[in-house]
């Protein structure tokens, strides 16, 4: 996907900004707080419905406004000619409206789904260092991408409602209603961890090559993920959703199922926590990004749309140079926020290209 002009209103202290986009290349420049974050944040939005940002949703509208609306005209291919119109409004109250090819739609995940966004922040080396959530989601991000089954998010959305039905009827106590959720549980943890078993053994293919291209100190380690299951898989789970019942009943939740999964990183069967220093952790969480896009276009044609926030504050020049290198022939569209000082610094990586277009924004506006 890439987006030609994208129209931003009132997120956070962007109140309005319209701008046509390079292809490949947008670098906005700003000081903090100045608007270059939330331009990124707005292209997120389109992709998850939500900021990469550790923040609620009603705190990405400007606080005098209900809503924030973001619009974007975009084509699914360079040779495309006609460009479609996408769009996503919040409103503070917690309701969304959507736009698909200028079409109201009711799921987030029908915008979603034209949108594989990956974005590299500060908060991306939650994927090491957060909780299995943060891991959880990189797969089922990439399950939705790869899938491109409708039916596959149907499963997700049915899974969670009957794990929180589950859930309240161990919490009051009922043991009948319990029981009477447990064969349609059963049924939807087995078709989520195919899914993810599948994922994690394809991404660990296309991980690999590009870990050990960012970083050649690990060449001849054996680095892998493998996926943990949230259940002693040498029993049947539907023996385990019965013999913990007790259990259960008596933390008012469900103990184990996909809800508990895992994804481990190792590198020669150690787990990266205890072996990589920051600046590795940055490359070890890149390579999984690229290899994620690569196993997206490999398996959909799909082009990413790459967002680095600050990106200088987070790679040294040679990373950022190599991750260029890597993305080169998969010809995405790029954003990138620095400041003022780094600008330079970008420009070297990308001007080899000459298809680049830079962007200041100083409160929340463009300037000319």
């Amino acid at each position: 996907m890439y987006i030609s002009r994208l129209v931003i209103q009132n997120v956070r202290n962007v109140s309005h900004l319209d701008i046509s986009l390079n292809d490949k290349f947008n670098v906005i420049v700003g000081e903090n707080g100045s608007g270059k974050t939330s331009f990124l944040e707005s292209i997120h939005l389109l992709g998850f419905g939500r900021s990469f940002r550790k923040s609620k949703n009603s705190e990405l509208i400007n606080f005098s406004e209900t809503q924030l609306t973001v619009h974007a005209a975009a084509r699914f291919k360079k040779s495309d000619t006609v460009k479609q119109s996408f769009g996503i409004s919040k409103f503070k109250n917690g309701d969304n409206q959507i736009r698909v090819k200028g079409q109201k739609v009711a799921r987030l995940s029908e915008l979603s789904s034209y949108f594989p966004i990956i974005s590299f922040t500060n908060d991306s080396l939650d994927l090491i260092e957060g909780s299995p959530s943060f891991r959880r989601r990189l797969i089922d991000w990439l399950v939705f991408h790869v899938e491109q089954s409708t039916n596959c998010s149907a499963v997700y959305r049915d899974y969670a409602r009957v794990l929180e039905q589950r859930n309240s009827a161990l919490r009051h106590h009922k043991i009948e209603l319990v029981k009477s959720f447990d064969q349609q549980l059963i049924k939807l943890n087995a078709n989520i961890h195919s899914y993810r078993q599948q994922m994690v053994a394809q991404l660990n293919d296309e991980f690999n090559q590009q870990f050990k291209s960012l970083d050649d100190k690990f060449l001849n380690s054996d680095v892998k993920l493998i996926y943990k299951a949230g259940w002693n898989t040498s029993q049947s789970y539907s023996d385990i959703i019965a013999d913990t019942l007790a259990q259960d009943l008596k933390r008012k939740t469900t103990s184990y199922g996909v809800h508990r999964d895992d994804v481990l990183f190792l590198i020669d069967d150690r787990n990266i926590k205890h072996l990589l220093s920051r600046g590795e952790s940055k490359r070890f969480v890149l390579a999984l990004l690229l290899a994620a896009e690569r196993l997206i276009f490999k398996m959909t044609d799909k082009n990413c749309i790459w967002l680095f926030d600050d990106i200088c504050a987070e790679l040294d020049f040679d990373s950022i140079k190599k991750t260029f290198e890597l993305v080169a022939d998969l010809d995405n569209q790029m954003f990138f926020s620095c400041i003022e000082k780094d600008l330079d610094l970008i420009k070297q990586v990308v001007t080899r290209n000459n298809f680049y277009s830079v962007f200041h924004v100083k409160h929340g506006q463009l300037l000319e």
